[in-house]
């Protein structure tokens, strides 16, 4: 997603004298380019990143200098199982986060672009178990977000020249955006010696992202993202315990990637995860949970590093 290729052959018309017609006809121009270009499917992309379940409270940067921030907060309740053994599950995401880097248009011609969204999701879901601890998931969810942008232009030209021409179609904008997912997937559980869990999870997630109530210029835009993910848990118990409460430990080793046409949309297109948690068994009178745990993971790929903090529970 560069906003920067878009206003470079504009703008490289532009001089000092320019007619407030001329810079008219500049911006109608933008807004064409805009609509043929992909920066839509760069905005979809944006906020797949930021509501994808397989993505917790991350901070990702990537090469070029541009910065992830995501707080999330996923809820999953997962009902009693039937006389089959299948469970519905009731889940949901809210989430807060940002974008935020520098844009370089000429020398000392620097945007300093920042994209904020927040969004929410509501979905259902259903647990088949299969056979010898392998079991199929299935969910589907709706959801809305919130994306806006702010930009300050800093240098000669900001105010003269791009203000007028990019406010409201690249920068300095909000928009609303509709959200539906699906996600198909497996676990596979194992028990090691009555100590020891292994947990392996992978699932494949698609979400249609369409834009409504655009403010000003912006164009609209509406794309399909795919992201696929998968990731292995091994938990193991300490000897110690605080405050009467069991200790655990849980290695965390994962990778999510995008797919699709436009799985390139953010300049990166997978990430690769290492973390360790560590965790307390709750005591049988606590009526909601049986465990807390929080941790640190590493996130690295290509062309992007970062960690998050992972913050897990086990509802009774």
């Amino acid at each position: 997603m560069q906003p920067r290729l878009l206003l470079l052959p504009l703008l490289l018309i532009a001089g000092p004298a320019i007619s407030q017609d001329d810079l008219q006809d500049i911006r109608d121009q933008l807004g064409r380019d805009v609509r043929n270009s992909d920066i839509g499917a760069g905005y979809a992309q944006m906020l797949n990143l930021f509501t994808s379940p397989s993505i917790s409270a991350s901070l990702l940067e990537l090469d070029d200098g541009l910065e992830y921030d995501i707080l999330k907060l996923p809820l999953q309740l997962e009902l009693p199982p039937n006389k089959r053994g299948w469970q519905w599950v009731l889940r949901g995401t809210l989430s807060k986060a940002s974008a935020e880097g520098n844009l370089s248009i000429f020398e000392n011609e620097i945007i300093d672009t920042r994209w904020e969204a927040y969004s929410g999701e509501l979905g259902a879901g259903l647990i088949v178990p299969l056979t010898g601890g392998l079991s199929l998931f299935a969910a589907g969810e709706l959801g809305i977000s919130r994306l806006e942008n702010e930009a300050d232009y800093n240098g000669t030209l900001g105010d003269l020249i791009l203000a007028p021409v990019a406010d409201g179609v690249i920068f300095n904008w909000d928009t609303n955006a509709r959200i539906l997912s699906a996600t198909l997937g497996f676990r596979q559980r194992w028990k090691l010696r009555e100590r020891y869990e292994l947990a392996l999870n992978s699932y494949y997630t698609f979400s249609h992202i369409a834009s409504y109530s655009e403010c000003g210029d912006m164009p609209s835009f509406s794309e399909d993202t795919g992201t696929l993910a998968a990731t292995i848990d091994f938990r193991h118990p300490y000897a110690a315990t605080i405050a009467d409460m069991p200790l655990f430990g849980v290695a965390h080793i994962g990778g999510t990637t995008f797919v699709g046409e436009n799985r390139e949309a953010l300049d990166f297109t997978h990430f690769y995860e290492l973390g360790y948690s560590l965790g307390l068994d709750l005591p049988e009178s606590n009526r909601f949970f049986e465990s807390l745990s929080l941790g640190y993971q590493w996130n690295f790929g290509s062309d992007v590093e970062g960690f998050s903090i992972l913050f897990g529970w086990e509802l009774k």
